[in-house]
This record gives structure tokens, C-alpha cells and sequence, in this order.
């Protein structure tokens, strides 16, 4: 599908993210260099995602301020396990929500198929990079216009009106991510 280049504005962040088609799957390798709070982080994560949006594995190595850490996580059969240990209060979950990236959020937007003036209610693996946190979170999706999506996370009353392209790629997530490149691949 190509590469895409977001710059984060909050966490002074430039993420340079490659999607790739395979048969019935997407391949997603990214690279995330950023400064929050004076600490400096390089985040590379790669998805393996189904043919409907589903993730189905990811991993995902950090270095934040000089401290590494390896997040790894396998679906099989509606199960997850992360870093090897079950996580039954999220079987059954179809998505991830990575916090230093917008590219998790094509995920649901690509899987739901909202027509305009529909909303769907979804639960996540959320995965807070530079709190070093996983747990399940409830997120709602609500479509406004063919490209502009209002994004709420239930749990934290927290929402925003984010923009996609034709593809559902992230074009603008207000005050914290945009979109700076995106180039067509195969």
C-alpha cells in the first residue's frame, strides 16, 4: 500500500510507517523517534493484520531513556497472549490501540465500515508506550462525513474528530498527530 510519514505534536515525534498487501494479509513495519517530557524514545513495532482489519500478531521494541523493552502479542483462536501470558479480558477483541502512533486507528475505522451517521462501540488492547501499561479499553467510533471520523475513548472521556483518507489512513488527529507524506506503493 505504500509509506507514510506522521509527525506527532505532543510528543515531538516522526513516525515513518510502511504498509505492505500479502495475499490475505497486512504487513506493517514502523520506526518512531520522538522527546515527551525531556525523555527521548525510538519505538519499532510490526503488525501482522487480517484481511479485515483484524490484528492478528504484533510486536513492538522500545528504548525510552535508555531503558529497553520488548512488547510482543499473539491472537490465536480469539485468545491473546502478550509477552507469552495469557489475557483472557481480551479474547475476543479484534484491535490494538498503540499510544505513540495513529495508525491503530485505521485498524477499526477499515474493520467497521461506518456509513455516515453510524457508531460502533469497540473494546482494544491498549498499549501505553511511555507508561509501559496494557489493558483492555472501550473505545467508540462515530462516522461523521465520508472522511471524518469522531473518535472517544469511554474510559476516559477522552474524544477527537480525525480525518482519513480514501484508504482510512490518519490525515489528521487534532493536537496530536498529522499526516506529512504518504506515498503510493504496489
Amino acid at each position: 500500500m505504500g509509506t507514510v510519514i506522521w509527525r506527532g505534536i505532543v510528543y515531538k515525534s516522526w513516525e515513518t510507517c510502511r504498509i505492505e498487501r500479502k495475499n490475505d494479509t497486512f504487513h506493517v513495519e514502523s520506526g518512531i523517534i520522538g522527546n515527551y517530557l525531556n525523555r527521548v524514545f525510538n519505538v519499532n513495532y510490526t503488525l501482522k493484520i487480517d484481511r479485515n482489519w483484524g490484528i492478528q500478531e504484533f510486536e513492538i521494541k522500545t528504548e525510552i531513556g535508555g531503558h529497553r523493552n520488548l512488547i510482543g502479542g499473539t491472537k490465536s483462536e480469539d485468545r491473546w497472549s502478550v509477552n507469552g501470558i495469557a489475557r483472557p479480558e481480551c479474547d475476543e477483541f479484534l484491535f490494538i490501540d498503540i499510544s505513540l502512533t495513529p495508525f491503530t486507528n485505521t485498524l477499526p475505522i477499515n474493520n467497521l465500515r461506518l456509513d455516515v451517521g453510524q457508531s460502533a462501540p469497540i473494546d482494544v488492547l491498549y498499549i501505553n508506550i511511555l507508561e509501559d501499561e496494557i489493558k483492555p479499553v472501550r473505545q467508540l467510533y462515530t462516522r461523521k462525513k465520508k472522511d471524518e471520523y469522531l473518535y472517544e475513548n469511554l474510559d476516559t472521556n477522552f474524544s477527537a474528530a480525525i480525518t482519513v483518507d480514501q484508504k482510512g489512513i490518519i490525515k489528521s488527529y487534532p493536537g496530536l498527530f498529522e499526516l506529512v507524506m504518504e506515498s503510493k506503493g504496489n
